[in-house]
Parts: structure tokens; sequence; C-alpha cells
């Protein structure tokens, strides 16, 4: 019996650094395509801030991620705040992506086999850790959240050291390799609050692997109990208490489950921005469920008398998959707090499950285990070349440049929504001769409208209407209304998530 644990050998470590390596070619590829976002604007202001007011925001209520924009500070201080700098830190989490998947596969396997690592060698339809390692080089959510000024790849990244840790620790014991777990576990919340669903697929994973390590209860429990009660002191308070306040709005509207997983299959398939297909949801449920069902050879190797070892370890990574999505319903039921990219991080366990469901229907008839390989990595190309040629974000880069280029002396600019000035700031710099719009989704009356708009505009000869996101700001568009009635369209362009329309008033 053929025995691969003593680690991988040197033509698999090459292949993973080739991996490695066309996951930063195809990352860094794409890094300038998009304009910047509001959001990612805001992490350039974020991290701009002075050092005082960068360590308040660690225990100031409604700060979401304080130490991603405490470690993005010094980067941007070296390197810049263009897009490149801003974005080639999320290029660099995707890389380590890769590896990191391929190792925790391995370890799965470990826990699989008990320490019996039997997979075919090279990059073939039975390395399972490989597959899983490449479809994460190819996956265009993943590749999408490389391409982005934020903290979210390195959830990624921090998901799977984390569970690696984990497993270390029942594995092998010893109270560094619990603090190493916690060190882990604190880092990923203090980048992004719901990385503390992490907690319970690592206390899933522990009741899984019953009764195995069932004495490692005491130091989980322990290692989770001993920085409670600072945290909370910290910054768990007042987390508690926005969240029971009535008047605290998310600004997320409420998910469905059904749609939530239809959501999520179509973002981790086909990347973002595009709409549910039944037919590729259809493809990866079975895909999922071949991997769940019958990856177990695949995991294992074929005659191991670990069946049920292998079993539980499909059920530890459906938990993975499982568990953060439906805890993050239950709360969207009092306040709707559901996003996909909030959950980035479950995403290496969809394709570690179908890598385990590619290397199942190899074994059923290896033409399927190529062609179900193959749709995959050309799905993934393709939806990754999308999201690098189609603009997809609110493009404020040709926006600014647009008006810019055509504005008058004396033009004034009216952002509607608001917020979205500081993108147009980023490209076009600072604009004294800038008002915001009315919001007026409150109820506010035509005639409170026309009365702000007067003293707003005074006696500009035009306005520029910068129009972003419009509907959350001015959902009867009573602002535009007032435009159109008092001035007469003379210019207008449309952008990706972005309209100009340049209004002159007699």
């Amino acid at each position: 019996m053929t025995s691969r644990a003593a680690g991988a050998g040197r033509p698999e470590r090459w292949t993973l650094a080739l991996l490695s390596l066309l996951a930063f070619g195809w990352r860094v590829a794409g890094l300038g395509s998009q304009s910047l976002w509001r959001d990612e604007v805001d992490a350039i202001l974020f991290a701009s801030r002075p050092l005082p007011e960068l360590l308040a925001t660690f225990s100031r209520p409604g700060e979401n991620g304080p130490l991603f924009f405490a470690l993005l500070s010094p980067w941007l201080a070296v390197l810049g705040s263009s897009e490149f700098a801003l974005r080639f830190q999320a290029a660099l989490a995707g890389v380590l992506a890769v590896p990191l998947t391929y190792a925790l596969a391995r370890r799965l396997l470990a826990t699989a086999g008990q320490g019996e690592l039997r997979y075919a060698a090279g990059l073939t339809l039975g390395n399972v850790p490989l597959l899983a390692a490449l479809l994460v080089t190819v996956n265009p959510y993943l590749v999408w959240y490389s391409q982005e000024g934020k903290m979210y790849a390195w959830l990624v990244v921090l998901a799977l050291a984390l569970l690696l840790a984990f497993l270390a620790a029942l594995q092998r014991g010893g109270w560094l390799r619990w603090l190493l777990y916690l060190a882990l576990l604190a880092v990923a919340a203090l980048l992004h609050v719901w990385a503390v669903l992490l907690i319970p697929i690592c206390a899933a994973w522990l009741a899984l692997l019953w009764p195995d390590y069932r004495r490692r209860w005491l130091p989980f429990l322990l290692t989770l109990a001993i920085p409670a009660l600072p945290y909370f002191a910290l910054v768990g308070w007042w987390q508690l208490r926005l969240f029971t306040t009535e008047e605290f709005q998310t600004g997320h509207p409420f998910v469905t489950l059904p749609a939530m997983i239809a959501n999520l299959a179509t973002a981790f398939s086909r990347g973002v921005a595009v709409n549910p297909d039944r037919w590729i949801v259809a493809g990866l449920v079975f895909l999922l469920l071949t991997g769940s069902v019958l990856g177990g050879k695949a995991m294992a190797g074929a005659g191991s008398p670990y069946a049920w070892r292998r079993l539980r370890v499909n059920a530890m990574l459906l938990a993975w998959l499982a568990l953060p999505p439906l805890l993050l319903y239950l709360i969207s039921l009092s306040k709707p707090l559901y996003t996909d990219r909030y959950v980035i991080w479950i995403a290496p366990a969809l394709l570690l499950l179908l890598a385990q469901g590619v290397a199942a229907l190899r074994l059923m008839a290896r033409p399927l285990g190529w062609i179900a390989l193959s749709a995959l990595l050309a799905a993934g190309l393709l939806a990754g070349w999308r999201q690098m040629q189609t603009p997809i974000k609110s493009d404020f880069r040709a926006a600014a440049a647009y008006v810019e280029s055509r504005r008058q002396p004396g033009d004034l600019l009216l952002f509607q929504m608001p917020y979205n000035r500081i993108v147009y700031e980023y490209y076009a710099g600072p604009q004294t001769a800038g008002i915001e719009g009315r919001y007026t989704n409150s109820g506010n009356p035509k005639t409170q409208v026309d009365e702000e708009m007067r003293r707003a505009v005074g006696a500009t000869p035009a306005i520029w209407l910068i129009a972003s996101e419009e509907e959350t700001w001015d959902s009867r568009r009573l602002v535009r209304q007032w435009l159109e009635a008092r001035g007469q369209a003379t210019d207008q362009a449309d952008f990706a998530r972005v309209e100009v329309v340049r209004y002159a008033i007699p």
C-alpha cells in the first residue's frame, strides 16, 4: 500500500508553485480593469486617518474591520493610494489561498484516512488537493475579490489558516497550537465581524470527529472562554446594543433562504453581477452530491477500511459550506444582514467538494471526470474574463473624466446619492462647486424639495447631475424632476451604474 503521508513530492510542489504563479498572473492582470467604487475609496479614507483615530475604531460602535484599515494604513503609506496599490494586497491574498487550500485538503485527507494518504500523484483527476487548488486558481468569485481593495480575500486566507490550525490542535494538542488558533480567530474577527461564524464550524467539526478527539473539548472551550470577557468589554457590548436597537437599520434587504442558496451558487460558479442559471446550479448540485456521497473513495482511496471516517470528513465540508449562510439567515429574521461577500470564506468548501465530485466521476468513468473538470475550468475562466472586460462596478473613473472634460466655469455638481462624491473626488480631485442631492425617501413633499433645491442651487447657470444608486436616496426622483422642470438637458452620458446629465438653468 503506497503512502504519501510524508508530504508532497517534488513534482507536486512544482505543480502547486505553478498554480500559485498562474493565480498571481490571473489576478494581477485585472487589477485596474474596474473603477474603484465607494467601499474601496472608503478603505483609503479610513486607512488614512491619524493613528489615534485608527486605534479608537477598535472600540467605536458601528465599526467593522478596524484591523484591516489599521494594517492597510502603512501599506498605502509606502505604496501610495493608486488603484493598483490598493488592490495588490488583495491579489497577494488571493494567491495565498491556493497553497492553503491544498494544505487543508491534505490535512482533511489525513483525518479521513488516519494517516493513510492515498491518491494519484501529480495534477490528475485522482489528486483531490491539487484539483481543489486548481479550482481556487480560476474561480471567478475568488478572483473578483482578489481584485478589490477590501478585506474579503484575506478572510478566505484566514479561514483556511484557522481551520488548518484547528485541525493541528485537535490532532497534536499543545497550548501553542490552541493559542495560534485563537490568534487567527481574533485577527479574522477584527477583519470582519461575521468571521465569528467560524466558531460554530469548528464546534461542528469537533462534534463530527467524536469520539477520536473527545478530550479536546476542554481546551477548545477554554480557548474561546479566555478572551470572551475582554472581547465583549471592548466591542461585543456595542455590537449587541446596535443589533437589539429598533432604530438601527442595516441597509440590507431581507433575502429568503432559497434565494440565498441560489445567489451563492451563482456567485461561486459564475462570478458577480449575473443572474442565477438553473442549469449551472443543477450541475453544481450534481457534482456536490457526487463529491459528498461518492467522494470518499477519492479522499482516502478505494478499499480503505476507514469508510465512516471518509463520510464524516464530507460532513465536515458540508457543515463548513452550509452553517454560515443558515446562521446568517436566522439572524436576518430579526435584522437583515446577508450579502454574499460576507461568507466568501465558505467558497473553498464548495470547491473541495467539487474536486471530490470530479475525482469520483473519474472512478465511475474517466471521460466523465475530464468533462466535468473541463466544464468547471472553462466556466471559471470565461466568467473571470467577462469580469475583467465588462465594467461592473460604478464607473466613476469614466464618468469623472467625461464631466471634467466638458464642464464649464460656474457649472455646479449635484451628487445623488451624496456619498458617491468621495469616489468622484478620488478621480477628479476636491470639488468646491458641489452639492448633495436631497434625501426624499422619508416622504418629503415636493414643496420642501423645491425650497431646498432653490436654496442649494442659487444662481448657477448649469448643474451636472451625477446619479448613482439614486433609488436609495430619492426613489421618487423628485430632484431629477425639479431639474427637468427648471432646466434643459444639454449633455448626457451613461456609464456602468453612473449617469451624468447637464442641465442648463435659465
